[in-house]
């Protein structure tokens, strides 16, 4: 519908409105669009004498004249978008990089700052309070496994406090009394019933730590939380209870030497290794600075050493010694690298500060936890474990 007003129309309009006019084919000439259009009679069937004027529907629409663009300007505005697309999303980027929130080619002490004290290792340090630390264990491990037994469980209590603190940062808790508990547990089976006691002692610390969580106050997290409490004990006093399987032998503080050579010599010449021919990452995903040629370094000489003090104390049975060595270093790798994961899990560079150039108590036994179970498997196919 036409939107318009109807008015009287005088004599004049009328005879105008009814001349015909140019039909829609006709040609047009300049004369005919020199004087503005006149009001047409519209709709049909009007009474004579009125016509409708045009209204709002009739004004003109002004239309816009469209710039064409200049030539080419899609390709230059493709060009200088490129860049910004491959800065953005990079084309070598692989399906998990998306979802990943750690830089994998930053490494650890950059993406979580250390503490101002600790800006880097004092290796001078670190090699002091190593060679103290190792002639410490040794001395308790020839002195007699009582004195032995409590240095290894003193450690574990310790590194289980800083793992317990280093997970209630991350709202992760684990019931410290009954894990200390368990931890010192472990050691008396241990004493007491050998391999079968530490079995049994892990079962029922395991059972032990879940129930103290379920009729603990707090109903969240619960399943989390005693997973963790199992995980820490497993991890922590179950492994390091090996070393006191192996004190118990005969020549127990032979075997505990092997070990601890093993272990020290491949740590040392994987860090040496690396620092000086090192160029291929190990596993970039959790421990940028570990290289192949480390690893290879460290095996080699932790290898050796082992089959070298074999060789001395155990009347020359030197290949005992490469095959625990051997078994020691590939577990001793792992154990460090699923340390760091965890670490990275958390955000945090060291446990703590408790051990002067190395960082915490569970920083220098990742390592050396899964080699004493490991090496006691292998002394026991070999030697036996009296």
């Amino acid at each position: 519908m036409r939107w318009g007003r109807r008015q009287q129309a005088d004599p004049d309009t009328s005879e105008r409105a009814a001349t015909p006019g140019p039909t829609v084919f006709a040609p047009v000439h300049p004369a005919d669009t020199a004087a503005p259009a006149e009001p047409t009679v519209w709709p049909p069937g009007l009474p004579d004498g009125e016509v409708e004027l045009p209204g709002p529907a009739d004004a003109a629409v002004e239309h816009v004249p469209e710039t064409a663009p200049e030539p080419h300007a899609a390709e230059q505005i493709a060009r200088a978008v490129a860049p910004a697309e491959s800065l953005a999303v990079p084309h070598t980027a692989g399906e998990d990089d998306a979802v990943d929130p750690v830089d994998v080619t930053v490494p650890l002490g950059e993406v979580v700052p250390a503490p101002a004290s600790r800006a880097g290792r004092n290796l001078g340090l670190a090699t002091a309070v190593g060679v103290v630390l190792a002639v410490g264990a040794l001395v308790a491990a020839w002195w007699h496994p009582l004195a032995f037994a409590v240095a290894i469980y003193g450690f574990c209590t310790a590194a289980v406090i800083e793992w317990r603190n280093a997970l209630a940062r991350h709202g992760m808790h684990i019931s410290l009394a009954p894990v200390l508990m368990a931890t010192v547990g472990m050691g008396v089976a241990t004493w007491f019933g050998g391999r079968e006691g530490l079995v049994v002692a892990l079962l029922v610390a395991s059972a032990g730590v879940t129930a103290w969580r379920i009729v603990d106050d707090r109903v969240e997290n619960t399943l989390s939380d005693s997973l963790v409490g199992i995980l820490t004990l497993t991890w922590i006093p179950f492994l390091a209870s090996f070393m006191l399987l192996m004190e118990m032998a005969d020549d127990g503080w032979k075997r505990i030497l092997i070990v601890i050579a093993a272990v020290v010599l491949n740590d040392t010449f994987a860090l040496f290794t690396g620092m000086l021919i090192g160029r291929r990452p190990l596993a970039p995903r959790v421990s940028p600075k570990k290289t192949w040629e480390g690893a290879i370094g460290g095996a080699v000489f932790g290898i050796a050493g082992a089959a070298i003090f074999a060789l001395v104390l155990l009347d020359g049975q030197w290949w005992v010694g490469a095959a625990v060595g051997a078994a020691a270093v590939v577990a001793a790798v792992l154990g460090d690298l699923a340390e760091s994961v965890l670490k990275r899990d958390l955000s945090v560079k060291d446990m703590s500060s408790a051990i002067p150039g190395h960082g915490g108590v569970l920083d220098r036994l990742d390592s050396m936890l899964p080699a004493a179970a490991v090496a006691y498997i292998v002394f026991a196919l070999l030697l036996g474990t009296s």
